[in-house]
């Protein structure tokens, strides 16, 4: 039986080693694979070089017209980072703008039809990752389960004074 030092150092090691795990590599990116696979050749290069968070401003647009201010608010981004990756996604011919009616100072951001697709295909993927973790995890008791859930939940709720977690 291993002391809870122990285990707290092994759950260290641990948790930095599933971190560098989930995390894909440069040489490698499984996630822009998957894309690609399901896009049609002309849409691929865009699916490769966009950004991650490109990739997920446009998965915000998929769920309604919105401006970039609402975009901004909807992902928790700055306005000025959304406003530099929309851009990104206008010249990629993903998203387009149009004037809202009775608003000349700000537009409306809506997918095109290549926009629907690529936003269909990251859903996708994302659909695919958590089946793949939810068949990963089916083999845990709900009490094993429970513990998980409750250590997760307290790391994302902990804080950082300078280097230390803090609960």
């Amino acid at each position: 039986m291993k002391t809870k030092s122990g285990l707290i150092a092994d759950i260290n090691v641990l948790v930095g080693a599933v971190g560098d795990k989930l995390r894909s590599d440069d040489d490698s990116d499984d996630e822009r694979d998957f894309m690609v696979q399901r896009c049609p050749k002309r849409l691929q290069s865009s699916v490769r070089s966009l950004p991650t968070l490109s990739m997920h401003l446009l998965a915000a647009i998929a769920e309604g017209p919105v401006s970039v201010v609402g975009l901004a608010t909807r992902s928790g981004q700055l306005k000025g980072t959304v406003s530099k990756h929309v851009q990104r996604l206008v010249e990629a011919g993903l998203v387009a703008r149009s004037p809202i009616p009775g608003n000349r100072k700000e537009l409306e951001l809506r997918l095109t039809a290549d926009g629907r697709l690529v936003a269909d295909v990251h859903r996708q993927m994302h659909d695919e990752m958590a089946l793949g973790l939810r068949d990963f995890l089916t083999r845990y008791t709900n009490a094993e389960l429970e513990v998980l859930v409750k250590v997760l939940g307290d790391l994302l709720a902990a804080r950082k004074d300078g280097v230390r977690l803090v609960p």
